[in-house]
């Protein structure tokens, strides 16, 4: 996954975990949030999809790598990556920061292995997946990092919210 294509997956995803908190009463997102991890892989899934076709009109690095027509189907390896990201992580973790830290860590690993079968342009510009595998494992403690400061919003804004919707 490229800078635009993880930024964007993240953005898609904060307005997504918006809407559930929003509208948890909704019977549907009740019954989805009891499933173990069904929800958080739909959401980091949707999140990269969106992600992708937000980025791809503008995707410079895929359009000037790949030969050829570049597809649409080009820019779907962060479906994968942030189903995975987003999905292992908020199913597995805590709200302890030493939790946090290590879901991150392992989802961010997992994220990047999940995507190299479906990245193309980074296959042409690396040659082949074994350095696919050890340049994306270079952004692992990144990753990791962003994921457990988003969460710690996510968890400050949902508690700011329930102090407000608490009865007097």
């Amino acid at each position: 996954m490229f800078c635009a294509d993880y930024i964007s997956a993240f953005v898609f995803h904060g307005f997504l975990t918006l809407g559930i908190i929003h509208n948890r009463e909704i019977r549907q997102v009740e019954k989805l949030e009891k499933l173990p991890a069904v929800l958080p892989v739909l959401t980091g899934g949707l999140a990269g999809f969106l992600g992708a076709a937000a980025v791809f009109p503008f995707d410079f690095v895929r359009r000037g790598v790949i030969q050829g027509k570049v597809k649409f189907s080009h820019s779907l390896s962060t479906v994968p990556y942030a189903g995975v990201f987003f999905g292992i992580y908020f199913s597995c973790r805590r709200e302890s920061t030493s939790s946090q830290v290590g879901w991150a860590l392992l989802s961010s690993l997992l994220a990047c292995v999940a995507e190299v079968p479906f990245d193309k342009a980074k296959h042409v510009m690396m040659g082949n997946r074994r350095t696919m595998l050890m340049m994306n494992g270079m952004y692992v403690p990144f990753g990791a990092l962003m994921l457990v400061m988003y969460d710690k919003a996510i968890i400050n804004y949902r508690r700011k919210l329930d102090l407000r919707t608490l009865p007097e």
